[in-house]
């Protein structure tokens, strides 16, 4: 009798542990496929799209007056015309962040591979920005998994 009690315990234990498995699962699926259309959003971004303004941030999802949302360029204005609309905190964060990138970040008509290395840490970024102010963990995973192809870009347009 006792041995039944501590199964159905088990058995009842399981259920619970695996439906929250599950149910974490489908939250982290859920996310991934939104913040893989948010990106491909912006990557396949026209430049005619790239000047609409959105009704909110697209780092923090706060929602402002339209007046206190900016456009930000993601590899700066002088490389890439695809930009984010973003409230004036998270706009400053970001354009500051620009400031420290590569120094020929600086130059104007730089190589395609510059240009690929800023959007790519422009993307960087954004990812980081948006893991710290909404906490969601694949955006920093994603950001991190850039590094390597932005570094890549970066020591093509060295050897060219």
């Amino acid at each position: 009798m006792k041995t039944d009690l501590i199964l159905d315990d088990v058995s009842s234990l399981s259920v619970i542990v695996n439906s929250k498995v599950g149910q974490l699962r489908d939250d982290s699926y859920s996310r991934i496929n939104e913040l893989e259309k948010w990106l491909n959003g912006i990557l396949n971004q026209t430049e005619d799209e790239s000047k609409i303004k959105k009704n909110r941030c697209e780092i923090c999802y706060s929602k402002e007056n339209r007046s206190n949302l900016q456009g930000h360029h993601v590899a700066g204005r002088k490389h890439d015309y695809r930009q984010i609309t973003a409230c004036i905190p998270c706009h400053d964060i970001l354009s500051l962040q620009q400031k420290v990138w590569d120094v020929r970040w600086l130059n104007y008509n730089v190589s395609e591979n510059l240009r690929n290395a800023f959007f790519l840490l422009g993307l960087r970024d954004l990812l980081m920005l948006k893991a710290k102010k909404t906490g969601i963990s694949q955006c920093e995973m994603l950001a991190y998994s850039l590094t390597e192809g932005i570094s890549e870009y970066l020591k093509r347009d060295s050897n060219d």
